[in-house]
Order: C-alpha cells, then sequence, then structure tokens
C-alpha cells in the first residue's frame, strides 16, 4: 500500500465528451503537456497498447511516456491515474469510486459543457478531501495526534504505545519517520493501526496544495 501511495504521480479527470479538464493533481510529476490533449491522446491510443484489467469495473491500464495509465469511466466523467509502475494493493478500485463520486456529485453540470460560478472553493477543498481518502494521500503529508482525543484511545497494543510515544515526543511527524523510529515491528501492523488512528480522527492530518491544479486556477504550463 505504502509503496503505491509513493508511485502515484498524476491524477486527471476530464469531462470525457469535450476532454474537458475538471480536476487535475501533480505529485512531482513534470509531463508539460496541456491535460487536454493528454486526454485525446489517451483517448485514442492503438487498443493493442491497451489492456483492459477488470471486467466488472472496467478498467483499462495503457502505456504514456514511462508511465502506467489506470483509466475508467463513468456518466460523463473519465478519471486518468498515472503511476510508475503497476500497483500491488487494491488501489484500482479507488479510481472507480472516485469517477462515480465525480458524476453523482458534479454530473448535473456537465450537460452544459462548461462549469458553472456555483463551483466554488467549498468543492475544491471537498475534492481533495475525497482524494486524500480514496488514495491515502495523506500518507505523503504531515501527521499529528489530536492532543484532546488522547484519553479515548486503547494502548493495550506494545506496538500502539509505542506509536503514541513517537507523537508525543514528536509534535509532527512524518509516515517515513514513524517507520523509521518503529522499525523493529512489521510495517503492515504499524501502518494498519495508525490508519485505525486515522479514521477514528486521533491523527490528524493535513496536505499539501502545492503540486494541486483544479478548474478554478488551472496552469496550462505544468501538468
Amino acid at each position: 500500500m505504502l509503496q503505491d501511495v509513493f508511485m502515484i504521480r498524476k491524477l486527471l479527470v476530464v469531462q470525457h465528451e469535450q476532454c474537458l479538464p475538471v480536476f487535475e493533481m501533480d505529485l512531482n510529476s513534470h509531463v508539460n503537456l496541456d491535460p487536454s490533449l493528454i486526454c485525446d491522446v489517451l483517448q485514442t491510443q492503438d487498443p493493442t497498447q491497451v489492456e483492459k484489467i477488470s471486467s466488472t469495473a472496467d478498467i483499462t491500464k495503457i502505456k504514456y511516456y514511462g508511465f502506467i495509465v489506470l483509466t475508467t469511466s463513468y456518466g460523463s466523467y473519465t478519471a486518468y491515474l498515472f503511476t510508475e509502475q503497476d500497483l500491488q494493493s487494491d488501489l484500482e478500485k479507488s479510481i472507480v469510486e472516485l469517477v462515480k463520486w465525480f458524476d453523482l456529485v458534479f454530473g448535473f453540470d456537465s450537460s452544459e459543457g462548461e462549469y458553472s460560478e456555483e463551483f466554488s472553493d467549498y468543492y475544491k477543498i471537498s475534492i481533495m478531501d475525497k482524494i486524500t481518502h480514496l488514495f491515502h494521500l495523506w500518507l505523503l503529508y504531515p501527521l499529528e495526534i489530536d492532543i484532546r482525543k488522547l484519553a479515548e484511545i486503547e494502548s493495550e497494543s506494545v506496538i500502539l504505545r509505542d506509536i503514541l510515544t513517537h507523537f508525543a515526543e514528536n509534535k509532527q511527524t512524518s509516515i517515513m519517520r514513524l517507520l523509521d523510529d518503529l522499525q523493529k515491528y512489521p510495517v503492515n501492523e504499524t501502518l494498519g493501526l495508525l490508519f485505525k488512528l486515522v479514521e477514528k480522527e486521533f491523527v490528524i492530518t493535513s496536505i499539501s496544495d502545492q503540486y494541486t491544479q483544479t478548474f478554478f486556477e488551472l496552469d496550462r504550463n505544468k501538468v
């Protein structure tokens, strides 16, 4: 799971009939192409270069300039997930949920061919929250414990107690720092407990907008 998250380089959602970019997010990717051009190229790929990897969810895999692109469509939207290698976890299911969420939340406006002024910063924040949750991107950004909820945490597990000790000694930390500090434990066990702390909102996650662009402020010079 953790390795897959670090392999994500780009996420692009388009209104597929017009290849209209609706949302794009880069994580250390430097593909200097217009997102509309990317959409056109991916939609016209040679069928021999396209591999269907899920008959139930209709997910396809495309090789594109050194990237592996997972793509799926639902309603008016198509999502493209760019990674550096094949994913080993079930993150491909997240792209299906994401594109269905886009159609459910924003599908009402897609027939107009453009997005109304009602799309405010509220939606930008909502999209980022959804993506951060679906693709576990919070693993890439600073973490801290919610001091007010410490008393609610049951710390019977030795690993959990050490996780809490780590947070107590580091007001703000990162996943790599945490894993390095607790490297005597299996990574999957540490991550499993951390995920539970995040789900119960004991651990506060944060994201950086540094690599984020949306239809509100689309930079055509950097994709």
